[in-house]
Order: structure tokens, then C-alpha cells, then sequence
């Protein structure tokens, strides 16, 4: 758990670094989310996780002609724990999620309160299962896998550089699940 910690806190870091770098340019986003996930394997419960992320907007990079759609590159990192329950025995689950792809959003007229999307990527996991069995001890064994994650949200703008978003998204990866965010953006 302490590796897992430190690994989120290297990243955090890194995303919070580099979003100034990119907001130079305009059209970054830096999002915080609150997700709700659904069980990875029966037995488990549902959960809810934490994440942050960023969006990079290329449509203004690329000299789109579109106004109505804009590319970006999203990239996100996210906390779950779950418990389990198999033949009496407790089993939690920790997995922190990496995710990167690009994003599509469309916008009628260029400029609109609301703004659809649909996404799609690569994500990488890193989980660990801890079990404790009484009278024998704790066990745990830890995962990596790659998989593919897609989905789709909205984004509401409540203020000129603040959106409210709320996405869904399915995780075609080890122990797959669908997840539901709401996340709070500012742009840069």
C-alpha cells in the first residue's frame, strides 16, 4: 500500500507540474473527480474512488477547421479500494488506474454551456489483493495489466474556466468494471 501511495503522489505531482507547462499554450484542463465503480469480479462491492487528470485541448494546436468538434488528449489517474467477501473470509482489492487517449467533444457552434464527449484509450493498472484468513495470517499478490477503457460524459460550464462533468466509462481490462464520474475542471 505505502508503494501504491507513493506512486500516486509521483504522478499527482507530475500531471500538477506539467499542467502549467501545457496551460502556457491554452486549452488545459486539470480535473478532479469523484468516481463510483462497479464490483471487478462477484463478491466484491461496488466502490468509490478518487482521481485527477488533464485535458489538452489540440483542436487550437492543430488549426482545426471544425468549430462544431474539437480533438484533446486526456490522461487520468485513479484510486480504488474494494472489499470482498468469499466463503467468510474479508479480501480487499486496491487498483490504481492510468488511462490516456484521445477525446472527442462536440460543441454546437464552437462555444456552448454544454459539451458532450465520447473517449477512448489505453489504461494501465496496478492492483493488489490482500487477504486475511484467521488463524493463518495475511496474504497479498500484486497485479499489472494493460488494457482498453472507453466511454463518453458532459461537460457543463459553470463559469468561464470552470466545468462540472459527469462521465461514464467501461474498463475492458482485468477484472473488468464500469465506473461513473463527477469531476470538477479548471481551465487554463
Amino acid at each position: 500500500m505505502k508503494k501504491v501511495l507513493i506512486v500516486a503522489v509521483l504522478v499527482l505531482t507530475a500531471v500538477l507540474m506539467a499542467g502549467p507547462v501545457f496551460a502556457a499554450a491554452g486549452g488545459t484542463t486539470i480535473d478532479g473527480s469523484l468516481v463510483f465503480a462497479t464490483e471487478p469480479i462477484g463478491g466484491y462491492d461496488s466502490t468509490v474512488g478518487i482521481g485527477v487528470g488533464a485535458l489538452i485541448d489540440m483542436a487550437g494546436r492543430m488549426k482545426s477547421s471544425s468549430k462544431d468538434m474539437k480533438l484533446g488528449i486526456r490522461a487520468d489517474m485513479t484510486y480504488f479500494d474494494w472489499d470482498g467477501h468469499f466463503y467468510g473470509i474479508d479480501v480487499s482489492y486496491q487498483r490504481l488506474m492510468f488511462f490516456g487517449g484521445p477525446r472527442l467533444t462536440f460543441q454546437p457552434g464552437g462555444k456552448s454551456a454544454i459539451a458532450p464527449y465520447v473517449e477512448g484509450g489505453l489504461e494501465l493498472g496496478y492492483g493488489k489483493a490482500e487477504v486475511v484468513v484467521p488463524g493463518l495470517g495475511k496474504a497479498s499478490s500484486t497485479e499489472i495489466d494493460l488494457g482498453l477503457a472507453g466511454g463518453g460524459g458532459v461537460d457543463f460550464a459553470l463559469a468561464k474556466n470552470v466545468k462540472l462533468g459527469v462521465s461514464g466509462r467501461l474498463h475492458l481490462i482485468a477484472d473488468s468494471f464500469l465506473t461513473l464520474a463527477v469531476t470538477v475542471g479548471v481551465e487554463f
